[in-house]
This record gives structure tokens, sequence and C-alpha cells, in this order.
């Protein structure tokens, strides 16, 4: 079986190595000659170390392919038809990306046009709305056009090996796993009723509170006619937020189908999915298992908002995790900060359909970080390594995401816009 691996990462290649030691054929696809070439100079093969500095395994026989920017001579039109590509270029049925969220959508655009709506692609990212932008970017939006898309998160740690600055040599250590879920399709029908009847919930839920939170106003106010010309404005503004909402979340595709209905429906239709999710989890090493789609969604944006704090702070402060440890001015910045992300998760977690949970208040959120900062208080954050070598961070997937969803809701997040334009400023000085 064939898989592609976009994401020259020490994740992707770690995944390549394990696909190529259980006999599976693996195509990795460089955004650059360059990266081919640094490939090349490790003689084509993937070295893994684990916990057990004596534990050492090595692969070869991978294919290679560089990227290139899709030819309008080539495809007749850009928005998905792949029947249109070049004979030279071979449709993709198993893609695992792994890249950067800010890198994926530039990616995509140089392959989209060879992924049928049979095949089967698996994003595994810290960032979130990338699936929303793909789906607006590449695929109109039509659900019919896509291929089987899956969202993964990652516990593994992996990173390199001391003294070789390279992502093909990677030190494995101790025991992680991925969890994946498939983001089911829908016919344009059936997804109108389904936003219809959401929208209808929501609506009512968040009908209740603001009448609660405007009953408790008007009690405290004696001035009936400001009370109405105030809350006739507020009325106005929050219909729009509302009108607004619908068209943001219209194209999302998170539902609560069970992946089970969505395996039988894709395996009548011929598609990959089945079997690349058979394949992926009898993968000892990987220990990839299959949950629920909202499952997952519920770890992403959990994984979101920790991101969101810890990674930008230790990279504007330049400082290891441990710099937020025992820090009174830390403990105040990252209770503000997880006060305004738990107000946006509860209203998005809401309109998702997902029930309340502790996990998301804000007392609860800053142990957790405190918590992983502790575990981790020697590294330092992927975000502050890449500002540190002048690359692009995925601030606008991780706090500008929060930006975004707060804007829907109408929940005022000037902390996050703030760690957002900080980080900006962060890399245009080190540029």
């Amino acid at each position: 079986m064939r898989f592609h691996i976009l994401g020259s990462d020490y994740l992707g290649n770690m995944i390549a190595h394990y696909l190529r030691k259980h006999n599976h054929q693996v195509t990795l696809l460089f955004r650059t000659p360059v990266a081919l070439t640094h490939f090349e100079n490790r003689k084509r093969k993937i070295t893994v170390m684990r916990d057990n500095e004596k534990d050492i395994e090595q692969s070869y026989s991978y294919n290679t392919e560089i990227l290139r920017r899709y030819n309008k001579n080539e495809l007749l039109d850009q928005y998905f038809h792949y029947e249109n590509y070049s004979s030279k270029l071979h449709q993709i049925q198993r893609l695992i990306v792994t890249t950067k969220s800010h890198e994926i959508s530039n990616s995509f655009q140089k392959i989209f046009y060879r992924l049928p709506p049979t095949s089967t692609v698996i994003i595994i990212s810290r960032g979130m709305g990338i699936y929303e932008e793909l789906m607006e970017k590449f695929f109109s939006n039509n659900e019919t056009l896509r291929p089987n898309i899956l969202l993964g998160t990652s516990t593994h740690l992996c990173y390199g090996m001391k003294n070789v600055d390279s992502p093909f040599d990677i030190f494995h250590s101790g025991v992680g796993g991925i969890d994946i879920g498939v983001m089911p399709r829908r016919d344009e029908r059936r997804n109108e009723r389904y936003n219809e009847r959401r929208n209808e919930r929501y609506n009512e839920r968040h009908n209740e509170r603001y009448n609660e939170r405007r009953n408790e106003r008007y009690n405290e106010r004696h001035n009936e006619r400001r009370y109405e010309r105030h809350y006739e404005r507020l009325d106005e503004r929050l219909d729009e937020r509302l009108d607004e909402s619908k068209g943001n979340f219209k194209s999302s595709g998170i539902s609560t189908f069970s992946t089970e209905q969505e395996l039988t429906k894709n395996k009548r239709e011929g598609s990959s999915l089945g079997t690349t999710i058979k394949a992926l989890t009898q993968i000892r090493e990987l220990q990839i298992r299959c949950i629920n789609v909202l499952s997952l969604q519920n770890r992403l944006l959990e994984n979101l908002v920790l991101n969101a704090c810890i990674n930008p702070l230790t990279t504007i402060f330049n400082m290891r995790n441990r710099g937020l440890l025992f820090n009174p001015g830390a403990d105040r910045v990252l209770q503000a900060l997880c006060n305004e992300s738990a107000q946006v998760m509860r209203e998005h977690r809401e309109y998702l359909g997902m029930k309340p949970s502790n996990k998301f208040g804000p007392g609860r959120l800053v142990d957790a970080i405190q918590q992983i900062c502790q575990e981790t208080g020697s590294r330092k954050s992927d975000m502050l390594k890449d500002a540190k070598r002048r690359y692009i961070t995925e601030i606008d997937y991780l706090n500008g995401y929060l930006v975004k969803l707060g804007k829907i809701y109408d929940i005022p997040t000037p902390l996050h816009q703030l760690v957002v334009d900080m980080v900006y400023l962060k890399h245009r000085l080190l540029s």
C-alpha cells in the first residue's frame, strides 16, 4: 500500500519510517529542491533511535517528489477537476500531512488536483481552522468533490538526535499515540437541515442567557427609556452576529455521525478510507486509534487553548517553558488568557453540540498549562524555535483562531489579539 507524506519534520519522517518498517511503499513530498538534496546527502535513509540508545533502526527505499504549483495549461479548471491533470502526475490515494498549519494551504495548492474523492487525507496539526480553509479554497465547500478527510492529534515525543541537525535522524522517546477522526460527508439537503436544527437550538439557548442578562441589568437601571434604546441596539448587533455565525459555520462539516456509519458509506463507494485506517491501526509503534470526530474535536480545542498560552508567551519573552512557573506576572497573564478562552470555548462547544465540560474552566486550564510546563520545563516551544530561525509561526491558527471565534460570538478577546500582534512584532524584529 502506498502512502504519500507531506511534512519533512520529525513526526512526518517518524511515521514514514514505521510505514516502511511494515513494508508499505512511501513517497516523501518535498517542498523545495534544497530539502530533497538534504535527504540525498543522508543517503536517502531515515534513522530512528528509541529510549534505549542501542535500539537504532534505519529504513531505506523511499520514493521522492518535489512539489510544484499546478500549471493552468494542464488544469482546465483550478477548482478540483482531477481528470484534467497531466498524465505524468499520478493520483494520490493516501496522504498524511504533518507540516505546520500555516504551510498546509500553500502545499495543498500544488497537489489538491491529484486528490480524487476516493482518496484519503489525514491532517495531524496543532492549529485549528485548517479543514474549513481547505474546503473553502480548494473544494468550493462541495462535499462531493473533496477527498475523505481525517483530523488527527499526536502525543508522540520525537525530536532530533544530539549533535545531529537533521529531521531524518530522530529520537523517539516514551510511549505516545495518534488519534484520528473522520470528517463526515453530507449531501446539501441534509447539511442544510442539520444546520437549521443546530442554529435553532443555539438561538434558543443563546436567547435565554441573553434575556437573563438583560433582566439583571434592567433591575439595576432605573431609567426605562435609556434601557430600551440601549438594548434595541444590542438586539440588532446580536442578530447580525448570529447571522454571521450561521454563515461561518455552514461549511464546518462537524457532526455527531458515527465513524462506523462513515466507514460503511465509503466502503460502498469504493473509497480508500477503510483500508487506510485498517493499515495504520495495525502499526503498533504508532498506536493509532480512530475515534468519534466530536471526541477528537474536543481534544483539539483543549490543545488549542493550551498551546495558545504556552507557545506565544515563551516566544515573546524568549524563555523555556519553565519560565511560566512560579512567576506571579505569568500567573496573571495566563489567568487572563484562560478567562477569554473559556468564554469562547463555552459558546463554540455549545454551538457544536458538545456537552459542558469542566476541562474548559479557567482554573482547570491554568492548572493544565502549569503541569505541562513542569513536565517540559527544560524545552523550548516550537513557536520559539521557529521565531529564532526567522520562520513564520502558527500564531494565526492558535490565538488568531480564538480571536476569529470571539468575533463570531461577539466575545471580546483583546488579550489574545495583543498576543498575536506581539508575536508578529517579535518576528519582524528578529527578521
